[in-house]
């Protein structure tokens, strides 16, 4: 029981670390975009303070679920976490134009021609008049993230058949308070007046996709599982 309560304290103390560095940040960058709009740039930029700290989080986020994955012995979760691990790695590569800039190699000829800041990436390309970087990583994306942070946790606490296939996956479903934050973050940084708002809400996704792998709400639910 000690340590049952040790440990919410440990989740409670985390947590609360997290959300408001995560809060903080946002908060900085809300402020910059009102007092100078060249502080808020040199802010957001790219290979700048938060495109770093993105990169950064998400790269934490394939440690943690190839992580998960190693310490499974059970096989449908270990595929979804280590098919997890890839993406988030792919995520971090993209952020960075896999190094692009920072070891100054040059784009390969037919990329540089349809990708519109002709970067060694792939969300930047235009192709047959499609901009992937809306299409894919806006829209789709965003339509996935609001499905996962409203939709999931309704599910998963209102039908047994969406809870058993979600424990079945080890699949991290966000907690009420990771819902309710990340939303108000999301419509936090609508409120800046100058300057894009991409950056900061990549920050933020990245963000909260890491809170809720690391601190899910289902966790009690598989300790219950690993002990029966």
């Amino acid at each position: 029981m000690k340590d049952d309560y040790a440990s919410v304290d440990r989740t409670v103390v985390l947590s609360t670390f997290l959300y408001t560095f995560s809060f903080a940040h946002i908060f900085i960058g809300i402020v910059f975009s009102y007092l100078s709009t060249d502080l808020y740039y040199y802010y957001t930029a790219e290979d700048s303070y938060i495109e770093y700290f993105t990169a950064f989080i998400l790269l934490a986020t394939s440690l943690l679920c190839f992580y998960r994955a190693s310490a499974t012995g059970i096989k449908l979760p270990k595929l979804f976490f280590y098919a997890a691990a890839v993406i988030f790695f792919l995520g971090f590569g993209e952020e960075m134009s896999w190094g692009q800039r920072t070891f100054g190699y040059e784009t390969p000829d037919d990329l540089k021609e349809i990708n519109a800041q002709k970067e060694f990436n792939l969300h930047n390309i235009h192709l047959a008049g499609i901009n992937l970087n809306k299409l894919i990583f806006g829209k789709v994306l965003y339509t996935c993230v609001f499905i996962y942070f409203l939709g999931f946790p309704i599910l998963y606490r209102y039908k047994q058949w969406f809870r058993n296939l979600i424990n079945k996956l080890n699949f991290p479903i966000p907690t009420t308070m990771q819902s309710l934050l990340y939303f108000l973050a999301f419509f936090s940084i609508l409120f800046i007046r100058e300057g894009e708002k991409w950056e900061l809400q990549e920050f933020a996704l990245a963000s909260f996709i890491f809170f809720s792998f690391l601190l899910h709400s289902n966790t009690y639910v598989k300790r219950q599982s690993n002990n029966t």
